[in-house]
């Protein structure tokens, strides 16, 4: 689906960072009325309007970025209702449609620079990463500790999740909070569409939500329980419509972590719960570099600034606090329990 091309943006592709160098908003304007002007016969399905809705982000949000509004194009905004409807997703440009519907061998950037070339190439490969992660997760979350099974698919779900984790390092290694905050994050503006307004590609949207949720969400009683059922309102709504699904399924269930420490019993789940940990360590291993490659490039930035999905530093500050808990108290778990040679913690 990705390789789709429906508006031929193929043809356009070294344009655009050449405009956005330039702040040029009338080749941009030019541009957008181009594209939109092909969308009523290049889009006949779901999957052409999904490849329609990435190219036009691409334009829309480069002549936000530069203060227009792309409501004063005509026909813009009917359009972004028409293939998000369609599309069953947020009418705007997101994390899927900039980075996981982002052809390798056309790339689309807004700035051409190296650093945004792999800053797409390894969210992208987070992002498919992830979908095993997720999948096996769903797959573990009905089976008791005992299961066989389970220890298998938390395994898989860690192997997949260490790539990810992968990715966001990369990315903290090789661009600087300055390159990141000055070249690229402009081109991650919130858009007002259909009245409402709707927040840029941003790591909330991405598939560690469901891992989260999977694995380690508060449950009733737990103080963050509120302000996490707001996060999740929020920032849900971004994913695509087998991802909501997915979540749907999983709030159906206990989060693994604290049911399986309540099913715990001796050396019959000791391996569960050593592979949880693992597990842990990775989620761990992603959340705390995101927090400090978000608090570098908050530092350098005017007060007040959101990250792109609409967020100060404060939410992945409760986020860690939650994470940090739930490994604790695993921790604790094996501690409290006499050596077992086979486990792994």
């Amino acid at each position: 689906m990705s390789e789709l091309d429906p508006l031929r943006f193929s043809e356009h592709i070294d344009e655009v960072p050449g405009l956005n160098e330039d702040a040029d908003t009338v080749g941009l304007e030019r541009l957008a009325r181009a594209l939109l002007d092909r969308v009523p016969e290049a889009v006949t399905d779901e999957d052409t309007a999904s490849a329609a809705l990435r190219d036009l982000g691409f334009v829309l949000a480069s002549i936000e970025r530069h203060g227009m509004d792309h409501r004063s194009l005509p026909g813009a905004e009917e359009t972004l209702l028409k293939l998000g409807g369609l599309v069953d997703e947020v009418p705007r440009d997101s994390v899927y449609t900039y980075a996981l519907r982002n052809p390798g061998n056309a790339l689309r950037t807004f700035t051409g620079i190296p650093q945004e070339v792999l800053f797409i190439e390894e969210v992208r490969r987070a992002g498919i990463a992830l979908r095993p992660a997720v999948d096996h997760l769903m797959a573990a979350l009905p089976l008791p500790a005992r299961d066989p099974l389970l220890l298998e698919h938390l395994a898989a779900a860690t192997e997949a999740f260490k790539v990810f984790a992968d990715a966001l390092l990369t990315v903290k290694r090789n661009i600087t909070p300055e390159v990141f905050s000055t070249r690229m994050r402009p081109y991650f503006p919130p858009m007002t569409v259909g009245g409402t307004v709707l927040y840029a590609p941003g790591g909330a949207q991405m598939t560690p939500l469901l891992v989260d949720m999977a694995v380690l969400r508060p449950e009733p009683g737990d103080p963050r329980q509120k302000w996490y059922a707001q996060y999740l309102d929020e920032n849900l709504l971004y994913l695509p419509a087998a991802y909501r699904a997915a979540g749907d399924t999983i709030l159906t269930h206990r989060p693994l972590l604290p049911r399986l420490l309540d099913e715990a019993t001796g050396d019959t789940t000791a391996p569960v719960l050593a592979q949880l940990r693992l597990l842990m360590r990775e989620i761990l291993h992603f959340r705390l570099p995101h927090l400090q490659l978000a608090r570098a490039n908050m530092r350098i930035r005017p007060d007040g600034s959101l990250g792109s999905g609409g967020y100060t530093t404060d939410s992945l500050d409760h986020l860690v606090e939650l994470t940090t808990e739930r490994h604790q108290r695993l921790s604790d778990a094996f501690t409290a329990a006499p050596p077992l040679d086979h486990a792994t913690a």
